[in-house]
């Protein structure tokens, strides 16, 4: 008689279960909760200007997080109990980032502290890069495109489709689709849930407190669901670990000389290339966090279903779950239409769209279902990701043929990413159509530096 697989038992082992359900809603109601975040800033009385600093900050943060990071939960050489004690501090911090959100308009009063609303906002802010960074549900959701975020290593295409940013090598190897299907659908059913919490709750505060409230209790009872599981590798499917342009990338001199030298021995095509879509990264980076703002305050697109009215902030939740679905689609996609579409013109037509979709945004009618569409559109850029030079492309997949970006390059990308946000809350103050046509300007900027990489002469 067979003995039962080693994956059945993980299946079937009710605190992995647990965990898994618990790491995947704290994931989904981390991001929403991050989502939220400038409009309860707004309720607050802060305006768009702290929004981007405050996400600058993170960006900042997770950065140079990951530029120094010791790699343990990448490295292969690291103990199990390592891999787990690092991915469980990750999820704490990330759980007492969500209760200082939660409760940032009270916590002066209750502890005596110093600090407003607005500090124990920034706190928060810094407190959940470590789940940005090191934390172990990174691979639950099908694009990662954070600044922290790893480079994608050099595997096949449907490897680097499914989930750019882990590495090929892995001690359990299962059907990704399954993993990017869950963490979807984590995102999704905090969606709907964040839609009920912001509909029934008097204002945006009550419901932000308790979308980060909820957030912050699931994540703690998945960190110890997850301190009580020894060997953490099977539960997602395997450990992300860090290749040799990983470990160099944080040795690296990141100092501005090094960082134009490694540019400028990049060919001319793959140098326009990274150039173009860090341009397009930049763009996004620079609205995202102004998405709410618009839909809420600039646009106030409201909807209506029978005789339930919901609120723009609660429609918003409705458009991430859009967001998600369209997000789903691509990651699941890509194999097929990388087959069928020729890759440069994949490429190069969504990276067009991508970077049409904030003016889109701004100048669509004030209609629920087409701006959920246009959501579900911006989702769909993860159809794209794994032939992105700087998200992630492999040998295999790259449009644009050639080795991995050296780790200069990639430090030069995410620092350019960082003071984004903070560029678009300057404009958006200034007028919100300054912001998102900015956006659209520089991507469009970036499509055409992508288009001399194709057009160069010699190219085949």
């Amino acid at each position: 008689m067979t003995p039962p697989s080693n994956d059945s038992t993980e299946r079937s082992d009710p605190v992995r279960l647990v965990c898994l359900v618990a790491l995947v809603a704290s994931h989904g109601l981390l991001r929403l909760a991050e989502r939220y975040l400038p409009e309860f800033l707004s309720a607050l009385g802060y305006g768009p200007i702290v929004v981007g600093a405050l996400v600058t900050l993170g960006f900042g943060v997770a950065a140079t997080a990951s530029e120094h990071s010791s790699g343990v939960t990448g490295d292969e050489s690291a103990t199990p109990l390592e891999t787990t004690a690092t991915a469980v501090l990750s999820t704490v911090l990330a759980a007492v980032g969500l209760f200082a959100w939660a409760g940032s308009p009270a916590l002066d009063t209750l502890l005596g502290t110093p600090l407003s609303a607005l500090g124990w906002l920034a706190i928060g802010v810094v407190l959940l890069q470590a789940w940005h960074v090191a934390g172990p549900a990174r691979g639950l959701w099908p694009v990662d495109t954070r600044v922290g975020a790893p480079p994608a290593s050099e595997t096949d295409a449907d490897d680097a489709a499914l989930e750019p940013a882990e590495s090929p090598r892995k001690t359990t190897v299962p059907d990704r689709r399954t993993r990017i299907v869950v963490g979807a659908l984590g995102v999704g059913a905090a969606a709907v849930f964040s839609t009920a919490a912001v509909a029934s709750a008097d204002a945006v505060g009550a419901g932000f407190a308790l979308v980060a409230a909820a957030g912050a209790a699931v994540t703690l009872v998945g960190a110890v669901a997850l301190g009580t599981v020894r060997e953490r590798l099977p539960l997602l499917g395997g450990r992300p670990v860090t290749d040799d342009r990983d470990r160099d990338q944080q040795e690296a001199d990141s100092s501005l000389t090094v960082v134009r030298r490694a540019v400028s021995q990049l060919p001319d095509r793959r140098r326009w290339a990274v150039i173009g879509d860090a341009l397009v990264r930049v763009a996004i980076a620079g609205i995202a966090p102004f998405l709410i703002l618009l839909v809420v305050e600039y646009r106030a697109i409201a909807l209506s279903i029978g005789g339930l009215s919901l609120a723009p902030a609660a429609v918003f939740g409705l458009f991430v779950l859009a967001e998600a679905t369209g997000a789903i689609v691509g990651a699941v996609a890509f194999p097929a239409l990388a087959s069928h579409v020729d890759r440069r013109a994949l490429l190069a037509g969504g990276l067009t769209a991508v970077s049409l979709l904030p003016m889109a945004l701004v100048a669509a009618p004030a209609s629920a279902v087409v701006v959920a569409g246009l959501f579900g559109l911006l989702g769909l850029r993860t159809a794209i990701a794994p032939l992105r030079p700087t998200v992630g492309a492999s040998a295999a997949a790259a449009p644009v043929p050639g080795s991995g970006l050296p780790g200069e390059v990639r430090t030069a990308v995410r620092a350019a990413v960082v003071p984004a946000p903070l560029v678009g809350g300057l404009l958006y103050a200034i007028d919100p159509l300054a912001a998102f046509t900015a956006a659209t300007t520089v991507g469009l900027i970036g499509v055409r530096e992508l288009a001399r990489a194709f057009t160069f002469d010699g190219y085949r």
